[in-house]
């Protein structure tokens, strides 16, 4: 696919896109990267000036060199340098006198490497920072753009198109490379392995691809990030124009070793990262071998409207196949209309199945016109989103002969022109999609894609759903701007830390909450078991939760700090004075404050809200299913500060034990409204610059009658 002759006015631009490019280390040696380079940026006609550097030869394969970068006439875009690491600060620095833009480092040996390696390339970034030249990588094997063809990846045959690439691993991006060099039909605009990022980061080079108006999708395998917040904010910045389709390392343990000792990433939490991206509008994918495809899907289907899909097939067994990995994946398959199944069986009288999935069995073996005319009824169905073919289309002219060829090629536009009038996507999966038939090869012309496996189309189709689910959330209001605390909860802060203490105390946590509108069952503050009869003409003659309250005493339980359950006066003294003896030998020398008691709450849902301290995305709300379990269960899901209330009801939505929440068992359903609002109030009170580093509500009792804050806890930065 050709490339358009348009530019960016990105800062990296002619840095991406070079005209003129230095190759330092240049060679006569066939064997050496230095001539490698050279050659490939000539078989790929390179569209700019290519300036080999090398004082020991005057000609390479047909070019001039220069003894030096210095030597060089006029301005330089970038320098490709192929010389080893320990020769990097020197080979900057030339560059850095002789103002080149922009310098990318092959070579490996540096912070991925050893200590040694760390300091050499802090060196490297001082001098290149001093002057003003960015640096990529170093650890990379080169980079691939295609609006002035510049190749120096050392990859023949690369394929043109819209997609572009960023990747921690070179293999990885080549892997993808080679898929597309089968497929043929989604090239590549960038390719590009990040390497060390000692300079130039992920999400400056994201930045350049949302920029870029040849760039319609961005594929990317990243380990981590060195600046996690400044990604998400190019990435939020990015997906409302074009798809960000990742695969991110580091789900387990052995993930993030391999990560570290790859490349010297930060993997971080996975689950953290995941939920994060995911704010950002980035589709986010478990499976690797889906990149390529899914965002393929992406660039070429329209928006989905839900998340209903229709599948249109002529055998039993594909359509139980289908059906099962588009509903593991969150799409419905939903009943097509009475009148669409009408329509279904004048087409085919004899089809097995007419309600979805629609088997037309024998009626379409081998009338492929069938699936045109059976997929423009299914597709004026206001019932369905999306349509999913499965089985032998594309593979009738082979299978029965070259008498079908015509009509399979006139369905195959019939498809692509359908899924363009009604705006739906269609998707194909054929079981002939390896040998490229002439059929295959006109629907995706047409913009129809096109794929092998069951499970890769169902993929796309889920991948299409939130990918439009996620534009639209995006769309809607930001979260609010930062604003400071009320004035009652700054002083109750202020209280703590004139106190010398970096937490709030219970009381002092409820105080706060209640300041800022937070709603909480009444309570009261025991300091010693003499106040029981003072609680119980507070909150009443009912059962009763008492916990200690200390500084000292994080998990009351653990510390023998929590009686539930607690009726009438003498058991509330009782109870009192057992708190106290057991904190005090649990913990020696606590300072107790008292014992906080309130009502226990009516049955419910045990959840839990939260704010921690990422070190890749800063601070992040956290909510899940809360109560003494939290680690063990741990279903929770997490979202970058600020936080919308869209963000919070797909939080509230996003959790394993969702349908817990709409009520099963004798529990009451949840207000999923006023989850959202406590939320993103949380998420405020945590970003109100106040100095709070985390928060814990757990657990939160969701009940018939609302929301109970059972327990509070605040951690001052």
């Amino acid at each position: 696919m050709p490339t358009s002759p348009s530019t960016s006015t990105h800062p990296l631009d002619r840095i991406l896109n070079p005209r003129r490019l230095a190759v330092i280390g240049a060679s006569s040696d066939p064997e050496k990267r230095g001539y490698r380079a050279i050659r490939t940026l000539i078989t790929d006609h390179y569209k700019g000036e290519i300036l080999p550097i090398n004082p020991k030869s005057g000609e390479i394969l047909g070019l001039k060199c220069y003894p030096s970068i210095e030597a060089v006439p006029g301005e330089v875009d970038l320098a490709l340098v192929c010389t080893p690491a320990k020769a990097a600060p020197e080979v900057i620095e030339a560059c850095g006198r002789k103002g080149v833009r922009g310098a990318l480092l092959l070579a490996g040996g540096f912070s991925e490497a050893s200590e040694a390696g760390r300091l050499l390339e802090e060196q490297t970034v001082a001098v290149a920072r001093r002057y003003g030249v960015r640096l990529i990588g170093p650890n990379t094997n080169g980079i691939f753009t295609a609006r002035e063809a510049c190749n120096a990846i050392a990859w023949f045959d690369i394929p043109r198109g819209p997609a572009a690439m960023l990747a921690n691993s070179a293999n990885v991006m080549l892997s993808i490379l080679a898929e597309a060099q089968f497929h043929q039909y989604f090239g590549f605009n960038t390719l590009l392995s990040v390497g060390n990022q000692s300079d130039i980061q992920f999400h400056e080079y994201l930045s350049a691809m949302g920029d870029d108006p040849d760039t319609g999708a961005v594929i990317s395998y990243i380990e981590g990030f060195k600046d996690g917040r400044a990604f998400i904010a190019a990435a939020r910045g990015v997906t409302p124009r074009k798809p960000i389709v990742m695969f991110k390392a580091g789900r387990t343990a052995e993930g993030v070793r391999a990560a570290r000792s790859h490349s010297g990433s930060l993997a971080g939490d996975y689950t953290v990262a995941s939920g994060v991206l995911k704010q950002a509008g980035i589709t986010l994918l478990e499976r690797s071998d889906c990149l390529y495809p899914v965002a393929e899907a992406l660039h070429l289907l329209p928006p989905m409207r839900s998340r209903r899909v229709a599948v249109l097939s002529e055998g039993g067994g594909v359509i139980t196949v289908a059906a099962e990995a588009l509903s593991e994946r969150g799409l419905v398959i939903a009943p097509l209309s009475e009148a669409t199944q009408a329509r279904i069986h004048e087409i085919v009288p004899n089809a097995s199945a007419i309600s979805n999935p629609v088997d037309a069995g024998g009626g379409t073996d081998p009338r492929a016109e069938y699936y045109g005319l059976c997929g423009e009824a299914i597709l004026a169905d206001p019932n369905v989103d999306a349509l999913m073919l499965t089985g032998f289309f594309g593979g009738y002219a082979r299978r029965y002969g070259e008498g079908v060829a015509d009509m399979e090629f006139k369905v195959a536009r019939d498809l692509a022109d359908l899924m363009r009038r009604h705006g739906k996507p269609v998707v194909v999966q054929s079981h002939y999609a390896h040998y490229r038939t002439p059929a295959l090869d006109v629907l995706r012309k047409a913009g129809v894609p096109f794929y092998r496996h069951i499970e890769i189309a169902a993929q796309c189709l889920a991948s299409a759903a939130d990918y439009s689910e996620a534009r639209r959330r995006m769309a809607s209001p930001p979260a609010p701007a930062a604003a400071p605390l009320p004035a009652a909860a700054a002083t109750v802060v202020a209280g703590a830390r004139a106190a010398g203490r970096t937490a709030l105390l219970e009381t002092e946590a409820r105080d706060l909450l209640a300041a800022c509108g937070a709603s909480l069952a009444p309570s009261f503050l025991l300091r010693d078991a003499g106040d029981a009869a003072a609680a119980i003409a507070a909150l009443g003659n009912r059962p009763l939760a008492l916990k200690v309250v200390s500084q000292d005493v994080l998990h009351k339980s653990d510390a023998g700090g929590v009686r539930l359950g607690v009726q009438g006066e003498a058991a509330v003294r009782g109870a009192t004075a057992d708190i106290l003896a057991a904190v005090g030998q649990h913990v020696t020398g606590a300072r107790i404050e008292g014992v906080l008691a309130s009502p226990m709450a009516a049955r419910g849902v045990e959840l839990i809200v939260g704010v921690s301290q990422d070190p890749q995305f800063g601070p992040v709300l956290l909510f899940g299913v809360g109560g003494i379990f939290v680690e063990a269960v741990r279903d929770v899901v997490f979202r970058a500060l600020p936080v919308s209330r869209d963000d919070a009801l797909e939080m509230i939505g996003d959790i394993r034990a969702r349908k817990m929440l709409d009520g099963v068992r004798g529990l009451p359903a949840v207000d999923r409204d006023a989850l959202a609002a406590l939320l993103v109030k949380v998420a405020a009170i945590a970003a109100a610059d106040a100095g709070i580093a985390e928060i814990d509500l757990n657990p939160v009792i969701a009940t018939a009658d609302g929301l109970v804050i059972a327990d509070a806890r605040m951690i001052l930065a």
